[in-house]
């Protein structure tokens, strides 16, 4: 289905920066539509508790379930469609193309976010509902206080994870996957200073929703330790391809350079939450998505 309408802006992800401009988008009376291909990582949080406005937390997908709910309010369209390729055309305007159909308009609002890699571990989906896996320490780290978190992750990404998860009164093992020898003297007496130890051999076998522990490691040398939860740490897939097909400008990670205003190196293609160069956050999305919707807004 080709659509001739015209948009004022496609926003492309219909996670919470892209939910978020919707709302935005109705309320400015802008002709908008929403494409989504169903990827939130919100539908994976089982609680986040950061988010202002609920001191208990809440359900990662109840929270998009009602940021749906928000949008629809100002009936903004919302098609369930994976993108495949975005073209500037001629005049200057966008389209975007799906399997479904075809989207022009004169902006487009990038808000793909990315995903976590996950390591190959068996029940990890389970673990991850009730807390014994976790990935955003900064979402969650609070919650660690006074348990044994292991960090899986590389020299690096890793190190910085163990790090930062040690200022929770925790006790934090750093499986580094045999690359602490990659480590310098000052970085491994920051380690010791935060009391973080390291995995005296890289992991064999991980186990989660292990009985009256949660997760065990087994190593490469026999040894076999017991935490309340793990944090793999081995980095972000940064769903950015529509962007950099462009032309747009992006960081090592696949984040998008930006304005202040949110604005890609690309006119005209503005982009929120993760796939930004930023803070991985749900408040920082809905924040990138209110700075571009009302520049955009305000350029139309």
């Amino acid at each position: 289905m080709e659509n001739d309408e015209l948009l004022d802006c496609l926003v492309i992800g219909g996670g919470a920066a892209g939910l978020t401009a919707a709302v935005y988008f109705g309320r400015y009376k802008r002709r908008a539509v929403v494409l989504d291909d169903g990827g939130s990582r919100l539908q994976r949080i089982p609680r986040t508790r950061n988010v202002p406005g609920f001191p208990d937390g809440i359900e990662g997908p109840d929270l998009l379930r009602r940021m749906r709910e928000h949008a629809a309010r100002y009936a903004v369209p919302a098609e369930q469609t994976r993108v495949r390729s975005l073209r500037r055309l001629d005049d200057g305007t966008f389209r975007a193309e799906s399997a479904e159909g075809s989207w022009r308009a004169r902006f487009v609002l990038l808000a793909t976010g990315a995903r976590d890699v996950e390591p190959e571990i068996d029940g990890i989906a389970e673990a991850l509902k009730v807390g014994q896996v976790r990935y955003c320490p900064i979402c969650d780290g609070f919650e660690t206080q006074r348990q044994r978190v292991a960090v899986l992750g590389r020299a690096g990404h890793g190190l910085r994870e163990s790090l930062f998860i040690a200022n929770w009164d925790n006790q934090v093992t750093w499986l580094s996957m045999a690359t602490q020898e990659e480590v310098g003297a000052p970085d491994l007496a920051r380690l010791r200073e935060a009391g973080v130890r390291i995995a005296d051999s890289p992991p064999h076998r991980i186990d989660c929703g292990v009985d009256g522990v949660g997760v065990r490691v087994e190593l490469q040398n026999g040894q076999v330790l017991e935490f309340d939860t793990l944090y793999p740490a081995l980095g972000l897939v940064t769903a950015c391809e529509l962007a950099t097909a462009l032309g747009a400008r992006a960081r090592d990670n696949g984040q998008l350079e930006v304005d202040a205003h949110q604005q890609t190196t690309v006119d005209g293609l503005y982009v929120a939450g993760d796939v930004a160069v930023d803070l991985n956050q749900i408040s920082v999305a809905t924040g990138h998505a209110a700075i571009a919707a009302t520049a955009i807004h305000n350029r139309l």
